[in-house]
């Protein structure tokens, strides 16, 4: 039942990813990247802040409930505690738009900035209570209902874009101004987001919590808060950099890059996120067996899964980006780069979600904090060309996308070597065939690619090239005898459409 929950979260995210990738080519296209750099930025910007809103406690409820706690008062600990989070969030994320200018005398490359600024503050606090709705059905493992809302965001969020490209875009007096109705359609779309959720919370009751619950929380989550600072500025602080040093323009193809490489990042991660309440139900019962046969399964899986797409994303880089805009050839590189940590770091999430499943957490505050140190000091190197007077490497997006790939290939070591001193497990022992299988078959993609007997530049034509990878890499791990029986006889068992619907059904059933 776990595979067919994880594959359904897998093909939710596919089909959004796609409806995605429409909305996105529809802004590259008729507005460029710049409007997209500003509202990248200002996400960003304002993203720096957007831990407060979490501060480690989706993580401490979604254990919390997998342990057992009484339903009723975890849910009613965990929304005073977002109120309350929320609270603080839009004093600080004002105060600090009001210091800069009033205070510092700071100015905005164009006013549409502090327009969206202001904006987004709306749809991070809307992406708080959507991670409150998120959190309980991920810990009680609900995948059905965890893959309804946000099929509905996207179809709204990607309509509305694609509907004012056409419509509303050629009457405004400059394309900057877009990135504002970008903003405006952001916060929309994630309050129908929130408002879907609440169909499925029918007959849930508040109960009034007591002080040891909220101490159950805050206890576990306070190492996890650091983690999470940590998290959000490593993750906004690039943008923020290039940005400073070379522009919007650059910050729009680095933002187009990361959503396209997302697509990846999110199968992985949908096919990892039921990991952590599963792990949390087994350590708390003793089953240590399972517990470290979950962590290689899904490191497996993911595998499986993942390097196909790894593979297109790097042999058909330049075309890839060309399906958006011409403009982001000249960044395949960062395309490239990004696709290898997608996979690093999509592998490495059944072993990083060990510390939080045994409840010792700090040991990702410090591994967080090793990261992001990572991140800013690599990316002040490899970012500008010029940094108070020294010169540096000025890779621009590239620098930006190395920096992230030496933070997560340090962090996917030290989390291997102490996950497998713990629990005697390191790796997954079929992985360095699969890898060894990716690159055979990539060459193999590259070479035939070459001879140009196939087109390489349509949308329907590198669908096929996909397909075609997926055929050959499956067909060399059964050869190699890297994919076995049993695992054969689990995917197919997983996608079975009767057995899909009828879980469906039954889980909104019986929520």
């Amino acid at each position: 039942m776990l595979g067919r929950k994880s594959l359904l979260l897998t093909f939710q995210n596919i089909i959004t990813g796609i409806i995605g990738y429409v909305g996105l080519l529809f802004i590259l296209r008729y507005s460029g990247l710049q409007p997209y750099g500003i509202l990248t930025f200002s996400l960003s910007f304002v993203g720096l802040f957007s831990f407060i809103l979490d501060m480690g406690f989706s993580s401490a409820n979604i254990k919390r409930i997998s342990e057992g706690m009484d339903f009723e008062r975890a849910i009613t600990t965990y929304f005073i505690i977002k109120v309350i989070l929320a609270f603080i969030f839009v004093l600080i994320v004002i105060f600090s738009i009001e210091f800069w200018e009033v205070f510092l005398h700071g100015s905005f490359r164009t006013v549409y900035e502090k327009y969206d600024f202001y904006i987004l503050i709306f749809y991070y606090i809307f992406q708080s209570f959507v991670g409150y709705y998120q959190s309980i059905f991920n810990a009680k493992t609900y995948a059905a209902i965890m893959s309804i809302p946000p099929f509905i965001e996207a179809v709204i969020r990607n309509g509305l874009l694609i509907l004012s490209t056409v419509f509303i875009l050629r009457y405004m007096q400059s394309p900057d101004q877009f990135s504002t109705v970008m903003a405006i359609i952001w916060v929309f779309s994630y309050a129908i987001y929130l408002i879907a959720f609440t169909p499925f919370a029918r007959g849930w009751r508040f109960k009034r919590p007591t002080r040891e619950d909220f101490k159950k929380y805050y206890t576990f989550a306070i190492p996890v808060s650091i983690s999470a600072i940590l998290g959000s500025l490593s993750a906004n602080i690039s943008i923020i950099i290039i940005e400073s040093f070379f522009g919007s323009y650059y910050v729009g193809a680095y933002g187009s890059i990361l959503k396209i490489v997302s697509y990846v990042t999110v199968i992985s991660s949908s096919l990892g996120s039921l990991i952590l309440p599963t792990l949390s139900f087994l350590h708390s019962n003793g089953r240590e067996k399972e517990y470290r046969d979950t962590i290689v399964q899904y490191e497996r899986y993911i595998s499986l899964i993942v390097l196909p797409l790894i593979i297109f994303m790097i042999v058909f880089s330049k075309q890839v980006l060309n399906l958006w805009t011409s403009l982001l050839i000249p960044f395949s590189s960062t395309l490239i780069v990004l696709s290898i940590i997608v996979y690093i770091n999509g592998i490495n999430s059944s072993y990083g979600n060990h510390f939080n499943a045994i409840g010792n957490p700090k040991y990702l505050m410090y591994l967080g904090f090793i990261s992001t140190s990572l991140i800013i000091v690599f990316d002040i190197i490899l970012i500008p060309r010029n940094f108070f007077g020294i010169n540096l490497f000025g890779l621009n997006v590239l620098g930006a996308a190395i920096a992230s790939l030496i933070s997560s290939t340090v962090v996917f070591f030290i989390v291997r070597v102490k996950v497998g001193r713990t629990l005697g497990v390191y790796v997954d022992r079929s992985l360095p065939r699969q890898i060894l299988v990716s690159v055979i078959t990539g060459f193999i993609i590259f070479y035939i690619s070459s001879l140009e007997i196939f087109p390489l530049l349509q949308w329907w034509a590198l669908a096929v090239w996909l397909i075609f990878i997926y055929i050959i890499f499956f067909i060399l791990l059964f050869i190699t005898k890297s994919l076995s029986k049993e695992d054969l006889n689990l995917i197919v068992e997983a996608v079975n459409p009767r057995k899909m619907i009828k879980y469906i059904i039954e889980e909104i059933k019986n929520k």
